[in-house]
């Protein structure tokens, strides 16, 4: 019964990372950029040509496009919460967890680190990325 159970949580556990792989793949352009500062939040929602649009693809490649030139990362999705960008060797880049990720909605949260020295400090970003569709493109 045991066996059953664990291969149950192991098939379920596999199947939301799989799920989020698929839901992740397209065009994701930043809505707004939240930073949290030991209690302090201040958020931009003042899109111009500086924001990112993020390509991410079925072969693990995403691409970062700003205005007219683009980044190449490698990225990888673990434990359906947490993604990941390496470099081309392999060498982590940057990680994020995942607040949120549907079929038109990601969130992602970056830990920053402290401005001072000394404990009990809390930096964090959180990005928010609406995914654009051909809809979305040929409306505009």
């Amino acid at each position: 019964m045991k066996k059953v159970i664990v291969a149950f949580l192991l098939i379920s556990v596999l199947m939301r990372c799989v799920s989020k792989e698929k839901q992740i793949l397209g065009t994701w352009k930043t809505d707004s950029i939240s930073n949290f500062v030991n209690g302090f939040s201040h958020t931009n929602n003042s899109q111009d040509e500086h924001w990112s649009h993020f390509e991410y693809t079925k072969d693990g490649v995403v691409f970062e496009r700003r205005k007219d030139e683009f980044r190449k990362y490698n990225y990888k999705i673990i434990k359906s919460d947490s993604l990941v960008y390496l470099d081309s060797a392999g060498t982590f880049l940057n990680g994020y967890k995942i607040l949120k990720l549907d079929n038109d909605q990601l969130v992602l949260k970056k830990l920053q680190k402290p401005y001072l020295p000394g404990k009990n400090q809390e930096l964090y970003e959180i990005r928010f990325f609406s995914k654009i569709t051909s809809d979305s493109a040929a409306s505009k």
